[in-house]
């Protein structure tokens, strides 16, 4: 799967964050983000792969392309998982996904 400028913005924006957490929780700079996500500049293998990495730590899952239909993205967690994810957090930390059922 290509991952391409309009999925990584697609992606943050059903993550509800914005660029500067992004780029807190992946390591790449905020305008480094801002200008792929615009088009304008390229992100090499190992960066791209990061910041998919730190968008699917965010909750989000990125879809293959199929026969029924192109690639696409999805929450990892209904909209009551969200929320108790996010008092979870709010109690001293972020939760790890792994433990999350």
């Amino acid at each position: 799967m290509s991952f391409t400028p309009a999925l990584c913005h697609a992606a943050r924006i059903l993550a509800e964050v914005d660029r500067k957490a992004l780029s807190d929780e992946s390591g790449i700079a905020e305008d480094r983000i801002e200008e792929f996500e615009n088009g304008t500049a390229e992100l090499g293998d190992t960066t791209a792969e990061k910041l998919k990495s730190a968008l699917e730590a965010l909750g989000i899952i990125f879809l293959p392309e199929e026969e029924e239909g192109g690639v696409g993205i999805r929450r990892k967690f209904t909209e009551g998982d969200n929320r108790r994810i996010l008092n979870w957090e709010g109690e001293g930390g972020r939760a790890d996904s792994d433990n999350v059922v």
